[in-house]
């Protein structure tokens, strides 16, 4: 039986303290770290785990085998940077860095410290990804040519300067990049903002790759929150849905069945679509999963696709 690896969270807010649940029931969750005392003593609490203010004094105490960093970006550099030259195997949340120059620097660290750096871009985890991009490298949809997604709604984090670009636009900058197996040639954001906290609250990415082209729309202002990604290949299309993880094909009629009559027109609209069978499981959970199987097998992971997407992302 394998031994239950010990792990904590830094930063145990909206997101990290699901990494806090869930290693709570993968693995042994030892120790959580956070400024906000109120918060971080209740998750303490309900998993039965040390608490500490200092992220320093619990890296020094706690022998840690794996460490979630899941604090605001402007401070992924300073506390990766910590954990990597202490040679804990680390996950960074996305983004990487909110600036290029520390984003390299961080896996540079990773590099220099021979240690396990995985950066959390959780869509590459959801399983409706997964088959969509098993089913591109079967040339199911022939050439690829067009992607398109909407990630949008509902309210923007509480960390005056967000950028949606960063915050919401980079899971689909790189799903993109992870589907074509390239990163674009070509990148603009066009950014725009209602509420001043926020460098951006809304925003269009343009990218250009190869043989294909892509956009994404991206917002906090839309009052439902919706998650879709839509691919148009030679051969067919498909339509994803992240949430619900439901993957919906269809696929281009033949050249003999298309004719230049209203009859044909409606047949052609009301192409038999397919949707294919998904198992679904909890992206994070699947993400977290990967990270503890290579902290056993003590792999290391550089993750320069980060950089890659981050890049785009400020563009």
């Amino acid at each position: 039986m394998l031994r239950k690896l010990s792990c904590a969270v830094i930063g145990v807010g909206n997101m990290g303290k699901h990494h806090a649940r869930l290693y709570s029931q993968m693995a042994k969750l030892i120790a959580v770290a956070d400024p906000v005392e109120k918060i971080a003593k209740q998750i303490a609490k309900k998993y039965n785990c040390a608490y500490y203010r200092n992220y320093k004094t619990m890296i020094g105490n706690e022998k840690i085998d794996a460490l979630s960093i899941v604090v605001p970006t402007k401070y992924h550099e300073t506390v990766a940077d910590y954990s990597l030259r202490n040679k804990i195997p680390t996950l960074l949340e996305k983004p990487i860095s909110d600036n290029l120059d520390s984003a390299i620097r961080i896996v540079e660290q990773a590099k220099e410290s021979k240690t396990l750096l995985m950066v959390g871009h959780l869509e590459r985890f959801n399983p409706a990804v997964i088959k969509l991009k098993q089913l591109i490298e079967r040339k199911k949809f022939g050439r690829i040519i067009g992607l398109n997604s909407i990630r949008v709604g509902i309210n923007p984090p509480p960390t005056k300067g967000s950028d949606v670009s960063l915050d919401l636009g980079i899971h689909d900058i790189d799903v993109f990049s992870y589907l074509l197996e390239e990163t674009p040639i070509e990148a603009k954001v066009v950014r725009g903002k209602i509420h001043d906290k926020n460098i951006a609250d809304h925003a269009s990415i343009l990218l250009r790759y190869r043989f294909a082209s892509g956009i994404i729309q991206t917002n906090w202002m839309t009052p439902i929150k919706i998650r879709k990604l839509y691919i148009t290949g030679t051969y067919g299309f498909a339509e994803l849905d992240y949430i619900s993880q439901k993957l919906i094909l269809y696929e281009h009629p033949s050249q003999n069945k298309i004719q230049n009559n209203f009859k044909s027109l409606q047949t052609l609209v009301k192409n038999p679509k397919k949707q294919i069978f998904i198992s679904k499981k909890e992206p994070l959970m699947e993400e977290l999963n990967h990270f503890l199987n290579l902290v056993r097998l003590k792999k290391t992971e550089y993750p320069y696709f980060a950089v890659d997407a981050l890049k785009v992302a400020l563009s």
